[in-house]
């Protein structure tokens, strides 16, 4: 072979090397080009940064970053991470979604879909969980549906409805601050009787009912927990537990029972009526130690929902 060939075949080589890298920058670049979408440019694969869910007043707030060229989002929500999706909300053209039908006590999962014009996919998100609890405290007796005052328990001036509203602030305020929403007549002078609040429960999705409560003035002194169900069963001695963590007072143990409306009408969630001490013989305590009252009663409504204290 002469030199004149050996140029040939090697210029020929360089050629094609040369030929074949032109082709390949070009479908790169053709790639990675932007393309038009609703009069905006974005990439042509958008990508869904992690979405959050967190507790939100009685709910979970959905919320997630701007997809590039999406117009609309929809939010899907499963109880189960992998199946069982479905859109709970069309067409959100905010960046965040407050769902407050999600159910109390249960893990929950969201994914959020962008669709650009006339709903084509762009991208999902990936599932992200998020749970809420519910508590419903009921200050015991008050105000009834016909609007006459029920004092509940009396001994030497004091009314029973007058010394549990305090106690069941506190629990609220506890509770809150471990992220549970709370429902309760306890910051509106008890104005809502168990009758009236049973009627509300039944539209309410919740996990505990707490009925708080303390016994006539020839009761002994101490705690009593009473249930009907294993449940409520679990749930007085989760209650007695907390209370005796913080305050000190005597235990008169669990009570089964079969005639309170409070254990038998409450189907969707799990109900203790709880006896706070006597109205007299623990009477000083039940007025002033009423901050660690609640703490002790929010901390057992914590030990059943599994929530860390």
């Amino acid at each position: 072979m002469n030199r004149k060939q050996i140029f040939s075949k090697t210029a020929k080589k360089i050629l094609n090397t040369a030929l074949s890298m032109a082709i390949i920058l070009t479908m790169l670049t053709l790639f990675m080009m932007p393309v038009k979408v609703s009069g905006a440019e974005t990439a042509v694969r958008p990508t869904f940064q992690p979405i959050s869910v967190s507790v939100k007043g009685e709910g979970l707030s959905v919320s997630w970053k701007k997809v590039t060229g999406a117009v609309t989002y929809d939010v899907y929500r499963s109880y189960s991470r992998t199946t069982g999706f479905k859109c709970i909300k069309k067409g959100v053209t905010a960046r965040s979604f407050l769902d407050k039908k999600v159910k109390s006590g249960k893990k929950a999962y969201y994914k959020v879909r962008a669709a650009a014009a006339k709903d084509r996919l762009l991208c999902y998100s990936k599932p992200v969980p998020g749970i809420i609890y519910r508590v419903y405290i009921e200050t015991g007796h008050g105000t009834g549906i016909d609007g006459r005052w029920d004092p509940g328990c009396l001994w030497n001036g004091y009314q029973e409805a007058k010394i549990m509203p305090a106690i069941c602030r506190y629990t609220a305020a506890y509770l809150k601050n471990k992220g549970v929403y709370v429902y309760t007549d306890a910051y509106t002078g008890n104005n809502r009787n168990l009758k009236w609040t049973l009627n509300q429960l039944k539209t309410l999705d919740v996990s505990v009912f707490l009925n708080v409560h303390c016994d006539y003035q020839y009761a002994p002194s101490g705690t009593l927990g009473l249930y009907r169900t294993a449940k409520q069963k679990k749930l007085a001695e989760c209650l007695n537990k907390g209370v005796h963590k913080h305050v000190n007072i005597k235990n008169r143990g669990l009570q089964y029972r079969t005639d309170l409306a409070t254990l038998n009408e409450t189907k969707n969630c799990v109900a203790c009526l709880f006896e706070t001490g006597g109205i007299k013989a623990d009477n000083t305590l039940l007025r002033t130690k009423y901050v660690v009252y609640g703490r002790g009663l929010a901390r057992g409504v914590c030990y059943y929902l599994g929530i860390e204290w």
